[in-house]
């Protein structure tokens, strides 16, 4: 299993410039999965976008998702800086996991889980004509599919890994972990949101909301229990979702995001791994591009 490699960026800011920054990192880890999965398939995406006219602007995705029959690891950092005037930044990652499971009658589905968030930005406060904005989220979703019949049920999770929103029933069990910084608002938050099948054991946090260098981190660990009375075939759907955006001055809806002369700092490189005779795949996303001077 690879391990999560957060990058942090510490600006020169003279007071001529405008320097920005913002970095978006998640994880989470699923373990100990008491039933091994009758199928587990991954969808992981990256984009940037950049656009520099007197300025510079740096962008930076790496986004991985692993799976084995009985864990589940995915993490992501998106990062993105800008300097002078006139630029736009803006890095994104995206990750659905779906798995199935058949889960005899009179057993119990559990798991354990980790995740953490850490979120950063920063601006030249002497300017006041930039925004940095970050968000990420992780979060896992347990359903009831005892439903869907056996011939239907492979199209009904392909389906639901490109729209998992389709699925239309209420979640058996359910947690997500979320953050968000916005230098020009109000819009920062850090909350975490459960149902009663999962049991938090440890729980860390450190926010800071205001001035010109925010941040909000956190670390949880807890566990899943869920006993089923009757056969039942259940499905298990987790996100992980994240930006990290910058721009001076703040852009009009008409800014082209198109960059200009790029700068490949490092080769786009995607690669995924999967065991014809196992659970286990590996997918790997990473970029990162600079424009500008």
């Amino acid at each position: 299993m690879a391990t999560p490699n957060t990058i942090t960026s510490e600006p020169s800011v003279s007071p001529t410039q405008a320097a920005t920054s913002a970095l978006s990192y998640g994880d989470f880890f699923l373990t100990n999965l008491s039933q091994s999965f009758s199928t587990v398939n991954s969808n992981n995406q990256a984009d940037t976008s950049a656009h520099a006219d007197g300025g510079t602007a740096t962008v930076y995705n790496n986004a991985v998702v692993e799976t084995d029959d009985t864990v589940v690891s995915t993490f992501a950092t998106s990062s993105a800086s800008g300097e002078n005037r006139d630029y736009f930044g803006f890095a994104e990652t995206n990750a659905t996991i779906v798995g199935n499971f058949l889960i005899n009658a009179g057993n119990t589905f559990s798991f354990n889980f980790t995740s953490a968030l850490d979120l950063e930005t920063l601006i030249n406060a002497s300017q006041n004509i930039e925004n940095v904005s970050v968000i990420r989220e992780v979060s896992f979703f347990l359903y009831d599919t005892s439903d869907i019949p056996k011939q239907t049920l492979p199209d009904y999770l392909a389906n639901l890994l490109s729209n998992p929103d389709s699925i239309g029933k209420k979640p058996l069990v359910f947690f997500s972990l979320s953050a968000s910084l916005n230098t020009s608002g109000n819009d920062n938050f850090l909350t975490s949101k459960k149902n009663e099948n999962v049991t938090i054991t440890s729980e860390l946090k450190d926010s800071n909301f205001a001035g010109s260098q925010k941040f909000a981190s956190t670390f949880v660990r807890g566990s899943v229990k869920r006993s089923f009375k009757n056969q039942a075939n259940i499905t298990l759907i987790v996100f992980r979702k994240g930006q990290a955006r910058v721009a001076a001055p703040e852009p009009s809806p008409t800014l082209t995001l198109s960059s200009t002369k790029p700068k490949l700092l490092s080769v786009p490189t995607q690669a995924r791994r999967q065991n014809a005779t196992s659970n286990r795949s590996s997918d790997r996303k990473t970029m990162k591009v600079s424009v500008g001077k």
